[in-house]
């Protein structure tokens, strides 16, 4: 059968298209478009008597909870993103590894970035295992259940966002190495020393409610306020920095913090007391709130997220003659002897100490916002360097993401050899940070040159 249709009855039709299908889809491309951001956190406060990391010692209460926060930012073209910044002084390649696997292929989100705050009053990021048999096991497998309930409900609450970004001055540390009248390196306060002088905040309000969801917000300073001997669980002054900001905002706006490049940083003074941390963190959380209120519009609507990774050398092992001075040198010390024992199977064998993994992540709207992440305690002027040489109106920068295996020093710090201090000595400086690890000392000279190409290369070409 064949049907014939007028003028009229063509008119008809093609209404009918128009109302019935054309129509629907420009509403749904218009949901579709923009950015998206859901936020949620969760309480990963460890039970009392568990381990405070560091310097160790047995908890006894806490004077304040520690937690994992998430933030879920999606585009219409189907990029996705999860930033969690955790109240932890730490986590390795693995465990970040897993996490972030799980979270792909579990959650849908493409890529994550892991942040740690590193508090040294609180514990670690550790491993899961299906057989959790002791407490500290079962509390691992809580911190990976509380990532993935905090993203997964970040997920579900993503609303359609304006964000904007900011920055306001605001120092809550200082530079802690100091030169003695030898030339050794020394921890103290530095007032004359590089640091990172301001917070970068980048907030996602509700594109209908015009209510913050989430301020995601980044300085750099070891959060040893707190003092070693307390034995109360904290999360030093970035917790508090997120109270003073709740205060002002409500409670359920998710504050989440993200410790920059503060791996020669201390916050100030250093390890006194909890009133201290606390007035540290009110301060950084004033310095937000300005920044919110000064902070200027991201017209960009479409993620983009890259990836690099490299190696970096580790120093080449010193002649037998010299290792044997270092044997002889240390045989008051049993443990230091065995150590260096490895260190000449890897000279009979012709062999270097390990190189360490560096994976630098990047995500970035347009040419108006960028957010560089970097694993490691990464020194202050690397931050300093990608404020500088990134070709973005703004930045903010994340050390301590996705994994670390130690300090990470610039060239002037790894040339002074022995007198590089806690951070960068190399053997037979036995107080340098590496020089008890499979690494043997500090990364190489040079290594500087290949952190910095690695990290521009997220950016080359735009």
């Amino acid at each position: 059968m064949q049907i014939r249709l007028g003028s009229l009855g063509l008119v008809v039709v093609a209404l009918l298209v128009f109302v019935g299908f054309a129509l629907p889809t420009e509403v749904r491309a218009d949901e579709d478009a923009g950015i998206k951001a859901g936020a949620a956190e969760r309480d990963v406060t460890p039970p009392v008597g568990f381990d405070i990391t560091h310097y160790v010692r047995k908890s006894v209460g806490v004077h304040d909870p520690l937690f994992v926060r998430a933030l879920v930012l999606q585009d219409g073209s189907g990029n996705s993103l999860a930033i969690i910044c955790a109240d932890l002084i730490g986590a390795g390649f693995e465990v970040c590894d897993e996490l972030r696997s799980r979270i792909r292929s579990e959650l849908g989100i493409q890529e994550t970035l892991i942040n740690a705050s590193h508090s040294h009053s609180s514990i670690e990021l550790g491993g899961r295992t299906k057989d959790p048999n002791t407490p500290l096991a079962e509390y691992h497998n809580r911190q990976h259940q509380a990532i993935m309930d905090a993203v997964s409900e970040a997920k579900s609450k993503a609303v359609p966002v304006k964000l904007s970004s900011g920055r306001s001055d605001v120092q809550v540390g200082f530079n802690r190495r100091l030169v003695n009248k030898d030339g050794h390196v020394f921890m103290g306060v530095n007032k004359t020393g590089p640091v990172v002088p301001w917070v970068n905040v980048l907030i996602a309000k509700g594109e209908k409610s015009g209510k913050p969801v989430a301020v995601l917000f980044e300085h750099a300073a070891h959060p040893v306020i707190v003092p070693h001997t307390s034995k109360l669980t904290s999360a030093d002054y970035p917790g508090a920095a997120v109270k003073r900001i709740r205060e002002e905002l409500g409670d359920d706006v998710i504050a989440l913090f993200g410790q920059g490049c503060g791996g020669n940083i201390n916050g100030f003074p250093l390890r006194t007391t909890h009133e201290n941390a606390d007035s540290a963190g009110r301060k950084l959380g004033d310095a937000v709130l300005k920044a919110i209120e000064e902070s200027e519009p991201i017209t960009v609507e479409e993620l983009d997220v890259r990836s690099a990774r490299s190696w970096l050398p580790s120093n080449d092992p010193p002649k037998l003659d010299v290792l044997q001075e270092w044997i002889d040198g240390s045989q008051d010390n049993a443990d230091r002897v065995a150590h260096l024992e490895k260190l000449r199977g890897l000279i009979d064998r012709r062999e270097n100490p390990p190189p360490r993994r560096f994976d630098a992540y990047a995500l970035m709207l347009g040419k108006e916002w960028c957010l560089v992440t970097m694993p490691h305690e990464m020194f202050c002027q690397y931050e300093l360097w990608v404020d500088d040489a990134a070709p973005f109106k703004r930045t903010m920068t994340f050390g301590y993401t996705n994994g670390g295996q130690g300090y990470i020093a610039v060239d002037e710090a790894w040339k002074l050899g022995p007198q590089g201090g806690y951070e960068a000595g190399s053997l037979p400086n036995w107080s340098g940070s590496g020089s008890m690890s499979a690494y043997f000392g500090p990364p190489r000279v040079g290594s500087e040159g290949i952190i910095k190409n690695t990290v521009s290369s997220l950016w080359t070409g735009r």
